[in-house]
């Protein structure tokens, strides 16, 4: 009865409010999904509920048997059913990250639930075709939503699932850029997220590579901020970094330390962003040139973290 409602309450839901508008085996865009894969994908993953309202907790087998489906067939609609059971999970742990920004005892378990659902947001998007991505957010946050409603987990606010798209549309648009225009790139494990790594680009002809961080610029500045306060930056170091819309980075320690560059994705800079695409790649690829040239890395650790 309760998926029989769920599946009416979504049905009025699309009536009432229409869509608007790792070495790296990468994922590969697919032909346009057929007939409406967010609601059938989403039925398949309720199917696997247990039944009377499942705990998040619960879910954990169903996300390992999904997510090894995913990897294995790199099928969008198979990573949209990874992403649609993680996000329970994925969503509680943002709410206690929220309410408990100092700080609480299973936090490194809870960042990295987050770091699985966003990887998964990303493998989804880089699955499909062009053409489906307008879509994507609108249509996946309804059926995280509807997974949430029915494990009595909390769901995403509209402010968490926004910063969540920012974030991931600048990583998404930057790697996209950096294959588009002859550079390798790849997208780390959790490890190298916890890293703060979003993504490595090496030049094949160089072989030199850079870590990057993208932030947006609200989220960069708070970052300088944050260094400045721990000591790791001075105030003209702050400045200078914000005048070139990037600073450099060290964390970690002793032979686990890595070199990552904060790029803030001013749109003054780089330009407008469509369906997780630069609109013109043209500046960042003279960006990635330049930073590559300045801070390359040769270590022969490029794709480690893959």
């Amino acid at each position: 009865m309760l998926q029989t409602n769920t599946i009416k309450k979504l049905a009025t839901w699309h009536t009432r409010w229409p869509i608007r508008r790792d070495t790296a085996v990468l994922p590969v865009p697919q032909p346009t999904l057929q007939g409406d894969v967010y609601i059938t994908v989403l039925h398949a993953v309720e199917r696997r509920l247990p039944r009377r309202y499942p705990k998040p907790s619960q879910l954990q087998v169903i996300i390992k048997q999904l997510h090894v489906r995913a990897q294995v067939t790199n099928q969008p609609q198979d990573w949209l059913a990874s992403l649609y059971a993680q996000a329970p999970r994925a969503a509680a742990a943002q709410q206690q990250m929220d309410q408990h920004p100092y700080g609480y005892w299973d936090k490194q378990a809870r960042v990295f639930e987050l770091i699985d659902f966003n990887d998964t947001f990303v493998a989804t998007v880089l699955a499909m075709g062009q053409a489906d991505r307008a879509k994507f957010a609108i249509r996946a946050k309804q059926g995280c939503d509807s997974i949430c409603y029915q494990t009595r987990s909390p769901l995403f606010t509209a402010e968490q699932w926004m910063a969540i798209v920012r974030g991931l549309t600048r990583e998404i648009a930057v790697y996209q850029a950096a294959r588009d225009r002859g550079f390798q790139a790849v997208m780390p494990n959790r490890t190298g997220d916890a890293m703060g790594i979003d993504l490595q680009v090496r030049d094949p002809e160089s072989g030199r590579y850079i870590n990057i961080d993208v932030k947006t610029p609200s989220s960069f500045r708070h970052r300088l901020e944050e260094l400045v306060q721990q000591g790791r930056l001075t105030e003209k170091q702050l400045l200078d970094a914000d005048m070139r819309s990037y600073a450099i980075e060290h964390n970690g320690h002793n032979g686990g330390a890595v070199e990552v560059v904060l790029l803030c994705m001013l749109p003054d800079k780089f330009g407008d962003f469509g369906d997780f695409r630069l609109l013109n790649s043209e500046p960042m690829r003279q960006m990635l040139n330049f930073l590559i040239r300045e801070h390359g890395l040769s270590d022969g650790r490029y794709g480690i973290y893959h």
